[in-house]
């Protein structure tokens, strides 16, 4: 074989590993090099915290990943809407969707006919933050939540907790269940309708995230009794978990995630979750997150659908001793 074909054999050899090498890495980046945004999917209308998480994300999450990133507002049906339009998505990596603990993992416990399987059509891009719930109650009601409990013990059924969330009636469900209590489990929209409730005395308490509770327990307009989490949050140092009060073990928090379709090449999940990790570690991203009481997540890719699992085989037997059918 002459020179001249040798060189020929090596050019096209180059040429055929280039080509390989760029079909490979074709799924990581075919939206930055087409211009197409990514479509980040909400699913909470405009204007609360779970739409602020996703714009607070976007930004950044956009430079790091070299393309738009733009927020899309699907709320309604506890974000079964949401989450049935990313499972059935392009595979690209062009459509994610934000979801929470409260959504993907308690609508199969209460849903008989969900639009998708959480566990068969999603790929976790990674986890963004977690948050406990906090129960509160008015300045001149309870001091403590063993003092709640004892009330609520000696009145079966007339102490009444106020919840916006699934999740969170789950979470009073296990306590009622742990302090062999008879509470009123009432559900709200939202802690808009729920608060002067409790603070006009129509109810004896109000359930909700660190986030919504942090500014009325600072303004002194309601006690913060018990949180959720297995530790104290810092910006609420005062106020005890629920398992330091009585209920050893005790443990419930709301997290929030990234989720892509289930058919997302493994390469396009583990760089947007690359950038994930990239954004939560940017001081802006992480003080704001932390400034209510959240705790950034971050890490692993597959770590979300590890948590997915875990939660719902530890909510399910919590569910069906409640009595909670699935509709």
């Amino acid at each position: 074989m002459n020179t001249c074909n040798q060189r020929r054999l090596v050019l096209c050899g180059l040429a055929l590993a280039l080509g390989a090498a760029t079909l490979g890495m074709a799924p990581a980046i075919t939206h930055a090099a087409s211009g197409k945004p990514i479509r980040l999917i909400v699913p909470f209308p405009p204007g609360g915290g779970g739409d602020r998480l996703g714009r607070l994300l976007a930004g950044p999450l956009g430079k790091a990943l070299g393309a738009d990133v733009v927020v899309e507002n699907q709320g309604g049906a506890n974000g079964n809407i949401a989450l049935q339009n990313v499972a059935r998505a392009e595979t690209d990596g062009s459509v994610l969707g934000l979801t929470l603990v409260d959504h993907i993992g308690v609508n199969p416990l209460v849903y008989r006919n969900l639009p998708y399987d959480p566990l068969k059509d999603f790929k976790g891009i990674g986890l963004v933050l977690s948050t406990p719930y906090v129960m509160a109650v008015p300045e001149a009601g309870p001091r403590t939540l063993g003092e709640f409990m004892n009330q609520a013990k000696a009145r079966p059924g007339e102490s009444s907790i106020g919840y916006p969330t699934t999740n969170i009636q789950i979470a009073m469900l296990d306590l009622q269940s742990r302090s062999k209590s008879e509470l009123n489990l009432i559900p709200y929209r939202g802690i808009a309708q729920g608060l002067p409730d409790m603070l006009g005395g129509r109810l004896s308490a109000w359930v909700g995230t660190s986030v919504t509770m942090r500014g009325y327990i600072e303004g002194g307009k309601v006690r913060g009794l018990a949180v959720t989490s297995s530790e104290r949050v810092k910006v609420l140092p005062e106020v005890p978990t629920v398992a330091e009060s009585g209920y050893p073990g005790y443990q419930h928090v709301s997290w929030y995630g990234i989720v892509a379709p289930a058919g997302t090449p493994d390469k396009v999940v583990a760089r947007l979750n690359e950038a994930l990790n990239d954004v939560l570690r940017e001081p802006a991203v992480k003080d704001e997150i932390e400034r209510d009481g959240a705790t950034v997540l971050g890490g692993e890719a597959g770590a979300l659908m590890q948590a997915l699992e875990a939660d719902l085989e530890r909510l399910k037997p919590i569910v069906a001793s409640a009595g909670i059918k699935p509709q």
